[in-house]
């Protein structure tokens, strides 16, 4: 007697395509879908190694980088090509202009991520949200100039599955992003600058996977 399928079963590849193009984008790695002949119904599950590791070779032959944005009053833009990375304190609204048409000059960026401004329904320092407001559409129309890719993510999206509730707090942000970048401690003095290197990270296994990056950020 064969063994009984403990699998996840879908009653068409509709389904099942639909599953594995979600896990794709929950989990950053690529999923694919297939018929068991065993159950007579469609699994989903992670691509083989050897695809990954194709994925992976043809999106690093590119020499690919990707931006994270944390357009908060003291700010920061975050860039990862690989194993470099390097992130710049907000200035000015000049000054992020030159930075963005620099990186794009040097890097071949192919995504961006940019943090969604989220104001509290109490906030009452009206003056602060002005500024997030203003700096968000700022760094918007810097990527727009720049023809670079993006999608805004709210702070509970990009952070799903990347940083432990603990640690969903300034310090824990700092902690989070030195355990994934242990060479480049240094960089993260500020808590702003620790998101943006982790909204970075997003966007890199986002883009890595091998997922569509198109302009739907930019309507």
């Amino acid at each position: 007697m064969s063994k009984k399928c403990i699998k996840i079963k879908h009653s068409s590849s509709g389904r099942a395509r639909y599953v594995a193009r979600k896990n794709g984008e929950r989990y950053g790695v690529p999923y694919s879908f297939f018929f068991c002949k065993r159950c007579g119904k469609w699994h989903t599950g992670r691509e083989y190694k050897d695809a990954m590791d194709n994925i992976r070779s043809k999106f690093l032959e590119d020499n690919p980088a990707v931006i994270g944005i944390d357009p908060g009053i003291t700010g920061a833009l975050a860039l990862i090509c690989g194993d470099h990375v390097e992130i710049h304190d907000y200035n000015s609204t000049m000054a992020s202009f030159n930075l963005v048409s620099l990186l794009k000059g040097k890097f071949n960026v192919k995504f961006a991520i940019i943090e969604k401004v989220w104001i509290w329904e109490k906030e009452r320092d009206v003056k602060a949200a002005e500024v997030l407001i203003r700096n968000s559409e700022m760094w918007k129309v810097m990527l727009r100039l720049n023809t670079i890719d993006y999608e805004s993510y709210t702070p509970a999206k990009w952070r799903k599955n990347l940083i432990y509730k603990k640690d969903r707090n300034k310090a824990g942000y700092i902690r989070t992003a030195k355990r994934i970048f242990p060479k480049h401690e240094k960089l993260f003095t500020r808590h702003d600058r620790a998101e943006a290197a982790l909204i970075a990270y997003r966007a890199w296994r986002h883009v890595e996977a091998g997922m569509a990056t198109s302009m739907g950020g930019l309507i």
